[in-house]
C-alpha cells in the first residue's frame, strides 16, 4: 500500500502561525482592522487575514517585518438543501469579488471558480454552522479546502466542530484540505469568551511574506490546531506521530477503519498505527486533557 501525504512536517523552512478567517468594523465585526491586527499580534501570530464581508478590506500599513497581512473576503451566496447559504472565504484575493453578498440565486461554484482564476484560495466555510449537507458539500468542486473547527461558531453556537461534514467528502472521493479557524466578530455578551487567537493554522514556509505563505497554504504544507502541537509525522510502512503532551491520539479514517490510542498512566507524545485493509484514507487528531485539538492534513492510500 502507498500512502501519498503532503508532509510539511519534512519540508524546509519555519513554522509560521496565522489566522485565515476574521472580520473588523469594516462588515460585521466589533473591532478595527487595527485593533484586531494589534490582538493578533500580541498573541504571537505571525500572520492574519482580514476576510470582511463584500469586501477586500484595506489593511496597507497594518503589517511588519514580523507580521504579514494577507488580503481576503468572505461572500455568502447560494441555496443549500435546508434554504441557507454557502459561505466561502476567498483567501488572498486582492479585489473585492464581483458578485453581490447573499445573493440566494447565485450558483456558488462561479464564486469557486472566480477566487481559483483570481490566483485566490476558497475555502468553505463552517458547514455545520451553515447547515450544509452531504449532498450540497459534494455539488462543489475546486474547493480548496473545509474549516473543521470555527472559534467563533464553537463560542456562540456549539456549532463549530466539521469533521463528521470532512470525512463524509473525503470518503465520497474529495480532498479538501482541513483549516481551523477564528471567524472572529467579537460579539459581546455575558458568558461569552472574545471569539479571537483561538484556532490557528500552522504553516512551514520559507519567508514569512505573501508570496511564501500563499503557496506553502496552497501546496498543503500546514497543520490546524486550538492548542497541541504537532511535531512530527512519518510515513514508513507505518503512520508515526509526535506531539505535545495529550490526552488522545486518533487516526480518523475511511468509516468503521482507523484506531483511537487513550492516554493511561501519563500523557501520550506519540503514537503508530499500521494501518488496516479498505482504508482509502487516514488523518491524524490528538486532543489534549483541555479538549484543545490539532488535525493534520489527510494522507490517501493509493493502490
Amino acid at each position: 500500500m502507498k500512502r501519498h501525504f503532503v508532509n510539511p512536517f519534512k519540508a524546509r523552512g519555519r513554522w509560521y502561525k496565522g489566522n485565515v478567517h476574521a472580520h473588523t468594523t469594516v462588515s460585521d465585526g466589533t473591532r478595527t482592522p487595527e485593533t484586531l491586527v494589534d490582538i493578533y499580534r500580541e498573541a504571537g501570530y505571525d500572520f492574519l487575514s482580514v476576510t470582511d464581508h463584500s469586501t477586500v478590506a484595506d489593511t496597507s500599513g497594518l503589517g511588519s517585518s514580523g507580521f504579514l497581512l494577507v488580503p481576503g473576503e468572505e461572500i455568502c451566496v447560494g441555496r443549500s438543501q435546508a434554504g441557507t447559504l454557502y459561505h466561502i472565504v476567498a483567501l488572498g484575493v486582492e479585489e473585492t469579488l464581483p458578485f453581490t453578498d447573499f445573493d440566494r440565486e447565485l450558483d456558488p461554484q462561479r464564486v469557486v471558480d472566480h477566487i481559483n482564476e483570481a490566483g485566490g484560495i476558497p475555502i468553505l466555510a463552517h458547514p455545520y454552522w451553515s447547515g450544509l449537507s452531504h449532498r450540497d458539500m459534494m455539488a462543489l468542486e475546486r474547493y480548496h479546502g473545509v474549516e473543521i473547527y470555527n472559534t467563533s461558531c464553537d463560542y456562540e453556537r456549539n456549532t463549530g466542530l466539521s469533521a463528521s461534514h470532512i470525512d463524509g467528502v473525503i470518503a465520497a472521493g474529495r480532498r479538501p484540505w482541513i483549516y481551523a479557524v477564528d471567524d472572529h466578530h467579537g460579539a459581546d455578551r455575558p458568558n461569552l469568551p472574545l471569539d479571537a487567537c483561538g484556532a490557528w493554522i500552522s504553516v512551514k514556509a520559507a519567508s514569512l511574506n505573501r508570496e511564501s505563505i500563499m503557496e506553502s497554504i496552497r501546496g498543503g504544507l500546514f497543520y490546524s490546531s486550538t492548542g497541541p502541537e504537532i511535531k512530527d509525522i512519518s510515513i514508513d510502512g507505518v503512520i508515526s506521530v509526535e506531539c505535545s503532551p495529550v490526552k488522545t491520539i486518533s487516526f480518523v479514517s475511511t468509516p468503521s477503519l482507523g484506531m483511537k490510542f487513550h492516554a493511561m498512566d501519563e500523557p501520550l507524545t506519540g503514537a503508530t498505527y499500521p494501518g488496516r485493509p479498505g482504508e482509502t484514507y487516514v488523518r491524524v487528531e490528538v486532543t489534549d486533557y483541555m479538549g484543545r485539538t490539532a488535525w493534520s492534513n489527510p494522507m490517501y492510500n493509493e493502490t
